[in-house]
């Protein structure tokens, strides 16, 4: 029960976590949007597909790319004092921690 709340709390996460990256592309000049556009979601495309199907291995790169979305969301939260990167800082903390317990919680039951 527990590793189906953590699976389906990774997707609300990320999916909140694209959300807040279109959100703010939308919110930047015209001219910059296309190429902010592409920066902040590309990283987050190679892992739908696994996470979607339960892959341990796309939780884990997903995770990992998860740190720099937890990154920029602080650096802007704090030089700028952006509501929406401390937003994007809690979806990636979010995430991170989901997908790191859907890892260690998956291997547990496949272990058995």
């Amino acid at each position: 029960m527990k590793i189906h709340i953590v699976r389906w709390l990774t997707l609300l996460s990320y999916a909140m976590l694209a959300a807040v990256v279109v959100v703010w592309v939308t919110r930047l000049q015209q001219h910059q949007q296309l190429a902010a556009f592409l920066i902040g979601t590309v990283p987050l495309l190679p892992w739908v597909r696994g996470v979607l199907h339960g892959r341990v291995k796309a939780h884990a790169g997903l995770a990992l790319t998860a740190l720099l979305y937890l990154t920029h969301g602080c650096v802007e939260g704090y030089t700028n004092s952006q509501p929406l990167g401390w937003l994007e800082a809690a979806a990636a903390l979010l995430l991170i921690v989901s997908a790191s317990l859907y890892i260690r919680w998956s291997g547990t039951a496949a272990g058995r």
